[in-house]
């Protein structure tokens, strides 16, 4: 399932990075209490809950600013851009958000014609039927290309909620902003990084402010930053976003909820094909010569009637060593009744033993020809996974590491687990 995050695996996803940026990360707070810096942040959190679940209408415009250095490189140093935002909902069934640098960069809704996702950096688009929203408080900050945290009633607020993954260690103050000529007085929250994990590629959250309207429920200004790792080194992208206007429970209007496709963009037939256009989601699988360690040939197609999840990785993969034991923990859990994980490398196998020796993973693992993995299955970037179904139809086609929640999410689409 792809997402809107920078990958090593795939030079593609590299291209999300100015606005996905400016998408990633944020929760709802609410005004201090009494009490320890947790406990304060909690029932701000717990208010904040309370007034955006009771919301059925917002429309805000603000800016996005980043400034992005070299890890080492003075913040004076830093390369800047100013991006502005606009969004608007509509319980159940209209949304639209747009983030644009003179001209739009991305955007995404449902409106009474058709509902659409385009990212202008990639020159290409998806339009499918309008759909009908969720309303999913939790799950406002992460954008996964699918349809249940797209089209999300708070997905237009997500960069303007805190962090439920972190706690103050000290008071918040109190601060005023201006906002359409008013003063509001909010509520201030610092809050810590989160450690570096060595072993994971994925951005990590720096430390941030969030500047909490307690009237409303969200922030109206927040500053945040992410240190990326690439393979030049590691990137800090600062960011502060800041809200100029906004009106609540007020419908917008049905103009506000269109979307005209620009000339020349690519048109992907799913939300899955805008990021992986070479998706074999809801292909039959290719049949393939698979040969275990200890000679035994087999084709993919003598697993028909078992779901299979199917891994084209190598040992010298890092994304890939960072996903198996996601992987194996999965096989422990169902078992090969439930799935059978078929781990395919095209090394030789001293190679492949190799490795094993130094990580006994209990899944099959097994040799294929490159030009199989390649031709058959698109393999240009590595780990590269396939969700199989009973049938033999592909259910999922995810190119980079996935955590474990994402891999959950894709045997579900075959019928396994919840």
């Amino acid at each position: 399932m792809p997402r809107l995050t920078l990958t090593p695996s795939g030079r593609r996803n590299a291209l999300l990075i100015p606005a996905c940026i400016a998408l990633t990360c944020l929760v709802a707070c609410g005004s201090g209490s009494s009490g320890t810096p947790a406990t304060t942040y909690a029932k701000a959190r717990a208010d904040a809950a309370r007034k955006l679940e009771s919301m059925n209408a917002y429309q805000v415009v603000g800016t996005v600013k980043l400034a992005g250095r070299p890890v080492g490189v003075p913040a004076d140093s830093a390369q800047t851009a100013e991006l502005s935002f606009a969004t608007a909902a509509r319980w159940p069934d209209r949304l639209v958000m747009t983030q644009s640098e003179g001209e739009p960069i991305l955007s995404l809704g449902t409106g009474a014609s058709a509902s659409w996702f385009y990212y202008a950096p990639m020159r290409a688009a998806f339009q499918g039927a309008p759909a009908k929203l969720s309303r999913d408080l939790e799950a406002a900050s992460t954008m996964d290309l699918d349809e249940a945290h797209i089209f999300n009633f708070y997905a237009g607020l997500g960069q303007l909620l805190l962090p439920s993954d972190r706690e103050p260690v000290e008071a918040p103050v109190t601060e005023k902003l201006t906002i359409d000529g008013r003063e509001v007085k909010c509520t201030v929250f610092s809050l810590p990084g989160l450690p570096e994990d060595p072993a994971s590629p994925a951005p990590v959250p720096g430390p941030s402010r969030w500047w909490l309207d307690p009237a409303t429920g969200f922030c109206v200004k927040a500053t945040t930053s992410m240190t990326m790792k690439g393979r030049g080194g590691s990137f800090i992208q600062e960011i502060t976003y800041t809200v100029n206007s906004r009106v609540l429970d007020t419908p917008p209007g049905e103009d506000k909820f269109a979307f005209i496709l620009p000339e020349g963009v690519r048109v992907a037939a799913t939300l899955e094909q805008l990021t992986n256009p070479e998706s074999m989601t809801g292909q039959p699988a290719p049949d393939v010569v698979l040969t275990g360690l200890d000679g035994t040939a087999f084709n993919l197609s003598d697993l028909r009637g078992k779901v299979v999840f199917l891994d084209l990785w190598a040992t010298w993969c890092g994304p890939c060593r960072m996903e198996m034991p996601h992987l194996e923990t999965l096989h422990k859990e169902f078992g090969p009744d439930k799935v059978v994980f078929v781990c395919a490398s095209n090394e030789d196998q001293p190679t492949i033993e190799a490795f094993l020796k130094k990580n006994p993973y209990t899944m099959r693992i097994v040799r294929i020809a490159a030009e199989d993995a390649q031709a058959k299955f698109k393999a240009e970037s590595i780990p590269c996974g396939f969700v199989i179904d009973k049938d033999g139809v592909i259910r999922a086609h995810m190119i980079g590491a996935q955590s474990e929640a994402q891999l959950r999410k894709a045997l579900s689409l075959a019928g396994v687990g919840g």
